[in-house]
């Protein structure tokens, strides 16, 4: 057994020590509306994390699961638009992806706006699995021109984004924690299985209505020196796997900082070739 497969099963262990929460309960807190803080660290660290965390919030259970499967498909221009905007800083950006929900056989097309205010704003249709193809379908298209200035006849679908969540909510129902792991990527319709470059790699994302420093996630989390990141596992699926064909001089030092956090090269190399 390899250590990254040790630390998955503790972790599976150490999720039974939370209380579950439902879907249907977690309703009460969407944040489709709210402010963001990402984080990295190693996947060894999260036991102790989810220990210390274990109290205070409870834990996303779907389908008898409390680490449930995701994947995304996001789409761009071809000269990278939203990529583009992310890499050089800019405000007012939209993502768009369809999202699958493995585990709860939920699929939704979603619009993500990151305002000049620092607010992460979430649009959302439900649709069937089977619309996760090439093509945006009329709904979609019809979303995207209501809410955003972006031309759907310009989108096309590029990465795949694939990965476990454990989601947690806190129990004054004020904030989720998210947190990702075993994230692979592949290009849209060149591989079936998705590449995992940095297994050893978590990803923690704090979802707030307003930021707010007293979050005991938060909290504790800087005490073991971890400090907030603006990285998206979208850019890095593209850095990922379009390396030598986008521009990536911005994200150099995040890519050098995850390598160091997790101990692995494969991020250092794309940072420096």
């Amino acid at each position: 057994m390899n250590e990254n497969t040790k630390h998955h099963i503790d972790l599976l262990e150490t999720t039974k020590s939370f209380s579950p929460i439902s879907l249907t309960q977690m309703d009460q807190v969407k944040l489709l509306n709210r402010q963001d803080t990402k984080l990295v660290i190693p996947v060894k660290q999260m036991n102790t994390l989810l220990e210390v965390l274990a109290p205070d919030y409870y834990m996303l259970e779907v389908a008898n699961k409390r680490i449930s499967a995701y994947t995304s498909l996001y789409y761009d221009t071809v000269d990278w638009e939203s990529y583009s905007e992310h890499h050089n800083g800019h405000k007012n950006r939209y993502k768009v992806r369809y999202r699958n929900y493995v585990d709860s056989d939920l699929s939704f097309f979603e619009i993500k706006f990151k305002s000049n205010k620092n607010r992460t704003v979430k649009t959302r249709i439900r649709v069937p699995q089977e619309h996760i193809v090439t093509e945006l379908g009329a709904e979609e298209i019809e979303l995207l021109r209501a809410t955003t200035p972006l031309d759907p006849a310009l989108l096309f679908p590029m990465v795949w984004v694939y990965y476990k969540r454990m989601t947690l909510v806190s129990k004054d129902l004020s904030e989720r924690v998210t947190v990702d792991l075993e994230i692979g990527f592949h290009r849209f319709g060149e591989q079936a299985e998705p590449i995992i470059h940095s297994p050893d790699l978590a990803i923690i994302e704090i979802k707030q209505e307003r930021f707010n420093r007293k979050s005991i996630a938060l909290r504790t989390l800087h005490d073991e020196k971890i400090f907030p990141i603006r990285l998206s596992k979208y850019c890095l699926g593209v850095m990922s796997c379009y390396d030598g064909q986008i521009k990536k001089n911005s994200f150099k030092a995040k890519l050098l900082r995850i390598a160091k956090i997790t101990n692995n090269d494969f991020y250092r190399s794309i940072a420096v070739c």
